[in-house]
This record gives structure tokens, C-alpha cells and sequence, in this order.
């Protein structure tokens, strides 16, 4: 592992504890929208402020860009080193309390839907940030090294993300929730 990923381990470890805290209510999400594949292609969107933006993969790398292209604002590949015939999935989510426009990533290995990447991102401050990832959910259980599907669903209002196993049993659950003291996301598990 190297430095950098040691100290982004390290931080979601302890932001893990500090939101584990916090209020886990405080965020109602509202809707989810339908998966859009990103294989070899375009598909723009728009985020909380009406801004277009766009995601583009080329099967390797998946980046978060301006609609004009002139700007990356974020990029995403596999968590597990293999970085070619990578499936991005890409979900927007609304919430409120707050109101926010998130975008739920999700990475596959194409023909046996093993995951290789998660994320949730959205705007902080006018800036394009990931809130959540795969690390996050390792820093609460969640085992990288085995063979997952993971999926999300409202339930009672909040975010929960499921892992099932190649067995199709559920073995890691947790809710994601907005801490308001921290103005930041958490993840809890269930």
C-alpha cells in the first residue's frame, strides 16, 4: 500500500468514528434514479446548481467532467488493479435536509458483475468531492477482498448499501447518513 493510500485509509478511519457519532437522520433521501451504464460512451447530466456535466469512460478510467469537457473534475478506476473491461454505473440521488443532487458510481467486471469500485459524490462548497468509497466501506467491515455485488435502496427514507456474496446472501450492510455538526457523510453499519 502506498503513503497516500495509507493516509486516505487512516482519515476515513477516523471520519468514520467522528460521523458514527453524529446524527444519522438528518438527510431524507427523496428518490434514485434508474442506472445509466457507462461502458465506451457519453451520458451527461445535471447536478444540484443546473449545471450540465458529463461522464466518460473509455472501459479503463470514468471521469466526472464539465459538459464542455474543458474541465475533470473527478476520476474513477477499479479498487482491485485490474483496470481493463471496467463497467461504470453511475445513479443520481436526491435528498433533502439537506437538498442535494448526489451521483452513486458503481464499478464492475463486466461479464460476472463483481464490484471493483464504489462511490458517492456530489457538490461541497461548490466543489465536486467523493463522500463515500470503497475504502470508506472497508474502514467498517466491508471485505475488499472477496467477490461482491453491491447495491442500494431507500429504506425509511435513508440510504442503505448491500452487499450479497456469489451465494446471493447479504454479508455487509450499512446506511450512508448526513452528519449535520460536520456537514460531511457517515456511514454506519447495520
Amino acid at each position: 500500500m502506498n503513503r497516500i493510500s495509507k493516509l486516505l485509509a487512516a482519515a476515513g478511519i477516523a471520519a468514520t468514528m467522528v460521523f458514527s457519532q453524529g446524527q444519522a437522520d438528518a438527510m431524507v433521501v427523496t428518490g434514485i434514479s434508474q442506472s445509466m451504464t457507462i461502458a465506451d460512451k457519453t451520458v451527461t447530466a445535471t447536478d444540484q446548481d443546473g449545471q450540465k456535466i458529463k461522464f466518460v469512460s473509455d472501459g479503463r478510467v470514468m471521469r466526472l467532467m464539465s459538459a464542455d469537457g474543458e474541465k475533470d473534475y473527478l476520476s474513477f478506476n477499479s479498487f482491485d488493479g485490474r483496470y481493463a473491461g471496467v463497467d461504470f454505473n453511475v445513479r443520481a440521488i436526491e435528498t433533502t435536509d439537506p437538498g442535494m443532487r448526489l451521483f452513486e458510481i458503481t464499478a464492475t467486471h463486466g461479464s460476472n458483475d463483481k464490484n471493483c469500485g464504489y462511490w458517492l459524490v456530489g457538490k461541497h462548497n461548490g466543489l465536486w468531492t467523493t463522500y463515500i468509497s470503497w475504502n470508506s466501506l472497508a474502514n467498517i467491515g466491508f471485505r475488499v477482498d472477496r467477490w461482491h455485488k453491491l447495491s442500494s435502496r431507500i429504506v425509511d427514507q435513508q440510504l442503505v448499501i448491500t452487499s450479497t456474496n456469489s451465494y446471493g446472501r447479504t454479508d455487509f450492510q450499512t446506511q450512508a447518513f448526513w452528519d449535520d455538526s460536520c456537514e460531511w457523510f457517515g456511514v454506519r453499519r447495520l
